[in-house]
C-alpha cells in the first residue's frame, strides 16, 4: 500500500516531498556511484597520471599529455634518459623517414629496446609483446622454465633480459634466453628501438667513475653541468679513457653519414604520436586491464578454484541448511529451543573469531589448500537455519496433513511440498552464498596459502602488493563486475526472499 494516495499526489504539499524525497536519493545515488566511476577510470591510466584526481585521464582529450605520457612509457620513467633524448625536435618529416629507415638498419647492440617494464610497474608494451612472441614458441610454460632455468607459474610473468649497452663493461647474461632475445629484438619496430647515444654512455661512465658526486668530476670534463645527466662531451683526456672501452663507432658518428644534424629522437616521437594517437590512447587505456585479464583471470587456475568454490558453496547450504531447518520445524525436540538458541549465538561472534579454530580442525584433518577447506566451513548457517525455520513454521498445517492422509513419508513432504513452497528464500539463500564465498578472502587466504588453490580474491590481494594504483583499481573493477550482474539480475530474488517470509 503506497504511503501517499493517488488523490493527494496532485497537492502541492505531496509533490514539493516527493520531490525532495527524491532529491535525496538522487544525491545518494551520485555519492555511490562516483567512487566506482573513479575506480574504473583509474584503472585507464598509469604512473604518471593515477594520482591527478581526474574523473576523465586527461591524455584522452589532450595531445601534449599523450606525448609526454607516450615518452615516459617508452623510456620506463628514467627521467636522466628522457633528458638526453630531447633532442633533433626541429627536424622535419624528411628527416624523420632517414631517421626511421637508420634505425632499422643499426646493429642489434647499438639500440636498447624501450617501452619497459618501470621499477613501479607491473606490465609494459615490450613485456606483453615478448610473451605473445614466447608463446608461439613454446606449448606450456613448463617448457619455458626448462629452457630458461626459471620458475615462472605463467607466461605473463616471462620477463625480457635487461640491457645495459650504455653502461660500460657491461656484458649480457649468455644462454638460450638470450639468444632468443635476440631473435625476438630482430622483430621490433622502429618505435622501439632507442639509440645507445655516446653522450648518454659517457655521462652513465662519468658517474660511475666518480661515484655519483659531481664536484669530484675534473672542471674541464664538468663544464658548466649542474648534473651528471645534464654533461656534454667535451674533448680531452677523460673522453679519450672513455673511448678505449667502446668498440666500433658511436650511432652519433653513423647518423652523421645520413644527416648533419642531430639525432632527430624527440621530432620521430612526436610525429608518430601525432600518426598513431587513436591507437596509442587505445593501448594505454587498456594496458591495466589487459593485464588483469592475463595475469588473473586467463593463466593459472583462479577462475576455475572461484567458480568450484561458489557452486559448492551454494549446493552445499541447498542443501544442509533446509535439512536441519526442516527437521527442527516438523520434529518435536524436547531440546529443540536451545538447538536454535545455539545456532543463533553462533551470529553474535564475528567470523574471524572462528577462523583459527578452523584453520587448526582443518590442518589436522589434512584439508588446507583444497577446496573442502573453503567449503566445509561455511556447509551451514545458523542465519539462514534460522530463517529457514520460521518460514517452514509458517506454512499451513493442512499442507503436510493432507499429505499424511495420502500415505507420503516425511522426505516426500519435504521434497514436494515445502521445499516447492520455500522457492524464493532459497533463491535468496542461494545469492547469500554466492556472494559470501565469491567475496570470501581472509579465511580463503588462511586455508589456501598454495598459489594452486588461490582464489579471485585472493589473487587481487596479491595483485596489489606489487602493481601500481591504476593496476589494482582495474582488477577491483574487473572483480566487481560478476557480483554487480548477479546483484542487477536477482533483485526480484533479493525482495521475495526478505519480503515473502515477513507476509507468511
Amino acid at each position: 500500500m503506497p504511503l501517499v494516495g493517488v488523490v493527494g499526489r496532485k497537492s502541492l504539499r505531496a509533490r514539493l516531498a516527493m520531490t525532495v524525497v527524491y532529491g535525496f536519493l538522487a544525491l545518494g545515488a551520485l555519492t555511490t556511484l562516483y567512487p566506482f566511476l573513479v575506480m574504473v577510470t583509474s584503472g585507464f591510466k598509469g604512473p604518471t597520471d593515477q594520482n591527478d584526481g581526474r574523473l576523465l585521464p586527461l591524455f584522452w582529450s589532450d595531445p601534449g599529455e599523450l606525448l609526454g605520457k607516450y615518452v615516459d612509457d617508452k623510456y620506463a620513467g628514467d627521467v636522466g634518459l628522457i633528458a638526453s633524448t630531447r633532442i633533433g625536435d626541429q627536424a622535419g618529416p624528411n628527416g624523420v623517414a632517414r631517421y626511421e629507415k637508420f634505425l632499422t638498419e643499426l646493429d642489434l647492440t647499438q639500440w636498447s629496446a624501450g617501452f619497459r617494464t618501470p621499477a613501479n610497474g607491473v606490465t609494459s608494451r615490450l613485456s606483453r609483446a615478448y610473451q605473445a612472441w614466447i608463446r608461439t614458441r613454446f606449448k606450456d610454460i613448463d617448457a619455458v622454465n626448462a629452457r630458461y632455468t626459471e620458475l615462472n607459474r605463467s607466461f605473463s610473468q616471462v620477463e625480457p633480459p635487461s640491457e645495459g649497452f650504455d653502461r660500460a663493461g657491461w656484458k649480457p647474461a649468455l644462454g638460450p634466453k638470450w639468444d632468443d632475445w635476440l631473435e625476438f629484438k630482430k622483430t621490433l619496430s622502429a618505435e622501439f628501438r632507442v639509440p645507445v647515444r655516446e653522450e648518454r654512455a659517457y655521462q652513465v661512465w662519468l658517474r660511475g667513475r666518480f661515484k655519483n658526486r659531481l664536484a669530484d668530476v675534473p672542471e674541464e670534463a664538468r663544464g658548466s653541468a649542474t648534473s651528471f645527466d645534464t654533461l656534454r662531451i667535451v674533448p680531452g683526456p677523460w673522453l679519450d679513457d672513455f673511448r678505449k672501452g667502446r668498440p666500433g663507432p658511436s650511432v652519433e658518428a653513423l647518423w652523421a653519414e645520413t644527416d648533419t644534424g642531430p639525432l632527430p629522437i624527440a621530432a620521430f616521437e612526436r610525429q608518430w604520436v601525432e600518426r598513431h594517437a587513436g591507437e596509442i590512447r587505445a593501448e594505454m587505456s587498456g594496458r591495466n586491464y589487459g593485464y588483469v585479464l592475463t595475469n588473473v583471470l586467463l593463466d593459472g587456475r583462479t577462475v576455475l578454484n572461484t567458480a568450484l568454490f561458489c557452486l559448492l558453496a551454494v549446493l552445499t547450504q541447498l542443501v544442509v541448511n533446509p535439512l536441519a531447518a526442516y527437521a527442527l520445524s516438523r520434529v518435536p525436540m524436547r531440546a529443540g529451543a536451545k538447538v536454535l538458541l545455539f545456532l543463533l549465538a553462533t551470529m553474535a561472534f564475528p567470523a574471524e573469531v572462528a577462523m583459527i579454530p578452523s584453520f587448526l580442525l582443518l590442518r589436522d584433518l589434512g584439508l588446507l589448500n583444497t577446496l573442502a577447506a573453503l567449503v566445509l566451513p561455511t556447509a551451514a548457517s545458523g542465519y539462514t537455519i534460522f530463517l529457514l525455520k520460521g518460514f517452514f513454521d509458517s506454512l499451513p498445517a493442512e499442507v503436510f496433513d493432507s499429505g499424511e492422509v495420502d500415505g507420503a513419508p516425511e522426505w516426500i513432504m519435504m521434497l514436494k511440498l515445502a521445499l516447492p513452497l520455500a522457492k524464493p528464500v532459497l533463491g535468496y539463500i542461494a545469492l547469500l552464498a554466492f556472494m559470501g564465498a565469491y567475496g570470501a578472502f581472509l579465511f580463503a587466504f588462511l586455508v589456501c596459502q598454495d598459489s594452486k588453490t588461490w582464489t579471485l580474491m585472493v589473487h587481487v590481494y596479491q595483485l596489489q602488493l606489487t602493481a601500481p594504483k591504476a593496476v589494482t583499481m582495474a582488477a577491483v573493477t574487473l572483480a566487481a563486475v560478476p557480483s554487480l550482474i548477479v546483484f542487477l539480475l536477482a533483485q526480484r530474488v533479493i525482495m521475495r526472499g526478505i519480503v515473502l517470509p515477513g507476509e507468511r
